[in-house]
């Protein structure tokens, strides 16, 4: 039989999904001998024999009370905090937590996906699309794409993009479109070449809603049907 449990308030958590499994890790008060304190708190589903595993929980330990992103890389779960400070890496195996590295922490990444173990979202400041690769510790951004995304993706305020298929990814953004708002997907080909560097190849840009001024996308996720 499923194991049931009593579920713990948080304000805030996030839901990702490594191997089967579905982690949910979110911050919960509790009362201490010095008063209100904060801990983390993860649990874990496994999907397939429909199992909660017992509750881990780390106390002392406040990743922030909002995050900007989640993403799971390498089969670790990062955690994007609004505030650099705190953002973390949690490591499911190990059951282990760090501080993200520097470098990718440096840039406010969100609305990201993970496609063969490297970190893509749109900057829109810069109007990029830009590339986090682990092994290197290194941003880069993915070349071919300036001219389509200086053109279609000036005024989109929350692009979000979302693996899509194998070394693909949809980047979902809003635009004006024959005097109204819709919301488009681009569906764009990456390539790594020699020397790391990345290529994106538009292969198509539809509009998927027509209503959009009525919509805000908020997550996109992948899903297998």
């Amino acid at each position: 039989m499923p194991q049931r449990f009593s579920a713990t308030p948080m304000p805030s958590k996030v839901a990702n999904v490594i191997d089967g499994k579905v982690y949910v890790i979110g911050d919960s008060r509790f009362t201490s001998d010095h008063g209100m304190s904060w801990r983390k708190t993860v649990m874990v589903l496994d999907s397939e024999t429909q199992v909660w595993e017992p509750v881990m929980k780390k106390e002392n330990m406040r990743v922030g009370a909002l995050w900007s992103d989640s993403v799971v890389m390498e089969d670790k779960i990062y955690l994007k905090g609004y505030m650099n400070g705190n953002s973390f890496v949690y490591e499911p195996k190990e059951k282990k937590w760090e501080l993200m590295d520097e470098v990718l922490n440096s840039k406010d990444w969100e609305s990201a996906c993970v496609v063969d173990d490297v970190l893509y979202y749109h900057d829109c400041s810069e109007k990029a699309l830009r590339a986090y690769d682990p092994k290197q510790s290194r941003w880069g951004v993915v070349n071919g794409l300036e001219e389509f995304l200086a053109s279609e993706c000036a005024l989109s305020k929350w692009p979000n993009v979302v693996k899509c298929g194998e070394k693909k990814l949809a980047l979902f953004f809003p635009k004006k479109h024959d005097g109204k708002e819709v919301i488009c997907c681009a569906e764009i080909a990456l390539e790594r070449r020699q020397g790391g560097e990345v290529w994106g190849k538009l292969e198509s840009c539809d509009v998927v809603i027509e209503d959009g001024g009525l919509f805000d996308v908020v997550k996109c996720v992948a899903v297998t049907v």
